[in-house]
Order: C-alpha cells, then sequence, then structure tokens
C-alpha cells in the first residue's frame, strides 16, 4: 500500500502543493501506518483499501485540525476544550474496519466450569 500527500489532497478536496505541508503530510501517514502496524502486524496481510481508505481519511482529519483543539459553543459562548491529542488519530470504528474481528474494543468475560470429579465433595447432579 502506498499512501501519498496526494491522496490526502483529493480527501481534503484541496491541492497540497506547499512542499513543507507536503512533508508534514508524508509523516503523519507514516505516523499512521505505525500506529496500525504495531496494533495489528504486518500490514500487507490486512485489506489494502480499507487500509488506504483509513489511512487516508485519519490523515486529512489531522490535516483540518492539527492541534487536536476541540471547542463547544453554548448560546453565544464558545468553550475552548483541551486538545484531546496532537497526533493522527485512528477512531474505533476505523480499527474495527482493519480488524473486524476484533469486536468493540470492550472485553467479555465468560465463565466456564469444568468440575473435578476427583474431589470427595463434587456431587453429581445429572
Amino acid at each position: 500500500m502506498s499512501v501519498t500527500y496526494s491522496d490526502v489532497a483529493v480527501a481534503l478536496g484541496r491541492p497540497i502543493t506547499d512542499t513543507n505541508e507536503q512533508a508534514q503530510v508524508a509523516w503523519w501517514i507514516s505516523s499512521a501506518e505505525l500506529q496500525i502496524k504495531s496494533r495489528l502486524g504486518d500490514t500487507d496481510l490486512l485489506d489494502q483499501d480499507v487500509l488506504k481508505f483509513v489511512v487516508v481519511e485519519a490523515v486529512a482529519a489531522k490535516a483540518q485540525n492539527p492541534e487536536g483543539a476541540a471547542s463547544e459553543t453554548i448560546d453565544d459562548y464558545t468553550y475552548r476544550l483541551p486538545a484531546e491529542t496532537r497526533r493522527v488519530t485512528i477512531l474505533d470504528e476505523w480499527w474495527n474496519m482493519l480488524d473486524p474481528n476484533a469486536g468493540s474494543g470492550a472485553f467479555s468475560v465468560r465463565a466456564t466450569f469444568t468440575p473435578d470429579t476427583s474431589d470427595p465433595f463434587w456431587l453429581d447432579w445429572s
């Protein structure tokens, strides 16, 4: 898979002509790919179309809000919220697209019981 700043430019709907911005977007692409590789392993084993979509969308989101700033407007006042992250963020829904068998990210515990029938206190209710 090879994502370039041109792919991100298409997602943004504008050209990326400044060489500094091209370098920054290339760095963000590498950052997104590294996050995916560190969590899911060899990226060549993933669906390449999904992988490209996720990397492009994550980098485009970062390009639209490079500081990671957030705000909330209530009536006439805007609250500036602290930045959650200053890195490329891959949303949970994108992780699920990359690894559909992983579920929602939450875990479940399923109780199992194997009786020790050699225990003299074991009562066989069958």
